[in-house]
């Protein structure tokens, strides 16, 4: 194990220890990275008290939720391997609150971090939502859903909370006299945080992650008709394969988008019901790998004793790749993550 890896692992158990010696219930805390120096870097580690929390965090991701104890703490960014270039706020946590914060900017002028409470916004909210979160140095004004008014204004600096709709919606909205939209396809039970920044040359930019409380099998089984992975969720359905992931296990799955799945049954590749299981196996394995994670791994061992390749140098997709299928995007979750791919892995071995 690298010197840094060791010494990172023996920091988290230490803060483990930390939190549960706390009389009171943990804050959670997670990090969005956009913060860089430019022609040198955007990947940074991430200082809590001078504690590493976590390593080499590429631009744009957003890491998984740590447990912190309530109270008040130094949060510091610094880019990877020059620590010289770097930025700290002070943080306020209260307990069993959950928090994140995007860091933004360039680290040669200034970096910002806007610290966003979930904890009610998300407790209020019955289906899917968004955060949207003003990284611009002026108000963002005529934020609509599908052209429908939906916030007047967010204020430089802070962030909205929407709620969505199960069908697929448009989210836009006016930086100044510039307006900006994006598409959004449905999904269920997801939590998108979604930050809205301007780009070197002015141009509105917009970045998003999506996430869930639920456990994977929560997810899967929650999954309405016609949100992303509904077809795919209904063919997993038909297995017992969410039935034979641990509960206290970690997980990444890799499964067809919608899209995918369609092209996949019209050209029945799709296997009877006796194989699906089978097949499902070898589209999970038994860890948790976030994208800032799974770069790590030239292979992976999936649950039916499969090894798979990745791919993320250039591809012909121009996406990260796992067998030659294209890995599109992620939904973080509780107890693992979903990657949403542009096809069926072959599993032929």
């Amino acid at each position: 194990m690298p010197k840094k890896s060791f010494y990172l692992l023996l920091i988290l158990l230490f803060s483990i220890r930390l939190v549960q010696a706390q009389g009171d219930d943990p804050a959670r805390l997670r990090i969005m990275q956009l913060s860089y120096l430019p022609e040198i870097s955007a990947v940074i580690d991430i200082m809590l008290d001078d504690a590493l929390i976590f390593e080499d965090i590429g631009w744009p991701f957003a890491t998984d939720y740590v447990e912190v104890a309530a109270g008040e703490h130094t949060l510091t960014t610094a880019i990877a391997d020059q620590p010289e270039a770097s930025a700290s706020t002070v943080l306020t946590l209260e307990s069993g609150q959950s928090y994140s914060v995007i860091v933004d900017g360039e680290y040669s002028q200034q970096v910002t971090f806007v610290v966003v409470e979930e904890t009610e916004l998300l407790a209020e909210a019955d289906g899917s939502t968004a955060i949207i979160v003003n990284l611009t140095d002026q108000a963002i004004s005529n934020v609509t859903i599908d052209d429908a008014p939906a916030l007047p204004e967010i204020p430089a600096g802070d962030y909205g909370f929407l709620e969505l709709p199960l069908t697929e919606a448009t989210i836009g909205g006016m930086v100044g006299d510039l307006a900006y939209s994006e598409v959004f396809t449905p999904h269920a039970n997801t939590d998108f945080l979604i930050a809205v920044r301007l780009t070197p040359t002015g141009e509105p930019q917009i970045i998003y992650h999506r996430s869930s409380s639920l456990t994977i099998a929560e997810y899967l089984q929650s999954i309405h008709e016609g949100a992303q992975f509904a077809q795919i969720a209904e063919l997993i359905a038909q297995t017992d394969i969410l039935d034979s992931l641990a509960d206290d296990g970690e997980y990444t799955l890799f499964l067809p988008v919608n899209s995918a799945v369609d092209r996949t049954l019209a050209a029945s590749i799709i296997p009877d019901a006796t194989q699906l299981g089978s097949l499902f196996a070898s589209h999970i394995t038994a860890q948790n790998l976030p994208p800032y994670a799974l770069p790590q791994n030239a292979a992976l061992t999936m649950l039916n004793g499969n090894t798979l390749s990745l791919n993320f140098g250039v591809t012909d997709s121009s996406y990260w790749e796992i067998e030659g299928v294209a890995i599109l995007w992620d939904v973080r979750l509780a107890n693992g993550v979903i990657y949403g791919i542009d096809g069926v892995i072959n599993t032929a071995q």
